[in-house]
């Protein structure tokens, strides 16, 4: 079954949400390409969606590449190489996507070194059209020469008129009952970015209707926002010490960004030594994580190095390119709240190592999931709390529909 960011990311130009004006120019702009296009804007608006669509109705075949691919001379070599050669055998144009280039940590002695000067070069020899993508052109001195080369657009956060008649197109197509004021309010939510609230939306239409007490139990999206920062550190570090001082001023607690770098990781990594080198960082960050006690929290910054520069340097092979975007950890769907919420899951979780003999991290991902379905179905809430012992609290952060005295009935 599709998940909503895949089943409605645009198939077209014409589909994406906002910008427009931006889309007119790059089509005008495709018509010559007499210099390299320049595209910013905030993440998660459809910047490189749109140079990819752009190639597929130009008929163009596509040579897509980011800041990480161009960090050893044979990688510029075939750059050069694609840029300035005639067109494919089948007489197509190449569009040579860059992506992140603000990406690139250009310093002496640095992996980057020297690369904007190569890339300078590529843009003056191209033959090929040439698709420059950041998020900031102004925040690396080094990268104006080539943003001064090219054609330059911005992308800006499409309104909210608009992202609302997308969301309610969506409620429509997958039947789901919603009523304006909540529609609006998860709208307001998600900030202006569509990969946000397609998430969100799939999340709280799980029970098939949207109401303003399901889209209080997605959280602040500022927590949000600052998970999503840090995992771009990790899954995508520039320098060592800015991925693992990462962690240091986070909006959350360590241990729900855990959740989120677990539940990521087989995402991101699809080279199957990336994958197992970044599980083996997780399964020691779970080991030192078991064996923490009230006055052993040393052991805390050997998590915190496997969660981060460890997860990070995993990937030592290349991966496949296109971008994957990052997922809410599905053990804390509903589950991510106040501190109080946390502390019960914290609660439930240890009354399910007493009867299960399994880690926290293992029942964290393996076991709540299903649980969670058995008791949102409100046919097992018994068996539930007598064999785990749970609370009214606890049964019903899992989903359980009871009420206070259905509860001590259940327990008397």
């Amino acid at each position: 079954m599709q998940g909503f960011i895949q089943k409605y990311t645009p198939k077209n130009l014409d589909e994406i949400i906002g910008n427009k004006k931006q889309i007119s120019l790059i089509r005008y702009w495709a018509k010559d390409h007499k210099k390299p296009l320049f595209i910013y804007g905030a993440p998660g608006i459809g910047k490189t969606l749109t140079a990819i669509l752009l190639a597929k109705e130009m008929n163009w075949s596509l040579y897509h590449t980011d800041a990480s691919d161009m960090r050893n001379k044979e990688a510029m070599q075939n750059l050069v190489m694609v840029a300035t050669t005639s067109n494919t055998l089948f007489a197509k144009k190449r569009l040579i996507l860059i992506d992140e280039i603000d990406a690139v940590n250009d310093k002496r002695g640095g992996d980057d070194a020297g690369c904007f000067g190569e890339l300078q070069k590529i843009a003056d020899k191209s033959i090929q059209p040439i698709i420059f993508i950041a998020n900031d052109p102004y925040e690396n001195k080094k990268l104006r020469p080539i943003f001064e080369k090219c054609e330059q657009i911005k992308f800006d956060l499409p309104n909210k008129l608009s992202i609302q008649s997308f969301a309610k197109d969506i409620c429509e197509k997958e039947n789901i009952d919603y009523d304006l004021v909540a529609l609006k309010a998860i709208v307001e939510k998600a900030n202006n970015d569509i990969r946000a609230l397609l998430l969100d939306l799939e999340t709280v239409s799980l029970s098939g209707k949207i109401t303003l007490e399901d889209i209080d139990a997605l959280g602040e999206r500022k927590k949000d926002e600052d998970v999503f920062k840090v995992l771009q550190k990790i899954f995508f570090p520039k320098d060592f010490y800015e991925t693992r001082n990462a962690i240091d001023n986070m909006s959350i607690d360590w241990e729900l960004l855990f959740a989120w770098v677990d539940e990521n990781i087989p995402r991101q990594y699809k080279n199957s030594k990336n994958l197992a080198d970044a599980l083996e960082c997780m399964s020691r960050a779970d080991m030192f994580n078991g064996r923490i006690h009230a006055t052993n929290w040393v052991l805390l910054k050997y998590i915190f190095d496997y969660l981060t520069i460890g997860v990070a340097y995993a990937k030592k092979e290349p991966e496949a390119r296109g971008f994957t975007p990052f997922v809410f950890p599905t053990i804390l769907q509903g589950l991510s709240g106040s501190k109080k919420e946390r502390i019960i899951l914290n609660s439930i979780i240890g009354k399910f190592q007493e009867k299960i003999h399994a880690s926290k991290h293992i029942i964290h991902r393996d076991y709540l999931p299903i649980i969670q379905i058995i008791a949102s179905s409100n046919k097992y809430t018994k068996d539930l709390v007598l064999k785990f012992g749970l609370t009214l609290e606890e049964i019903k952060l899992l989903g359980a529909k009871i009420t206070e005295k259905k509860f001590e009935e259940i327990v008397n």
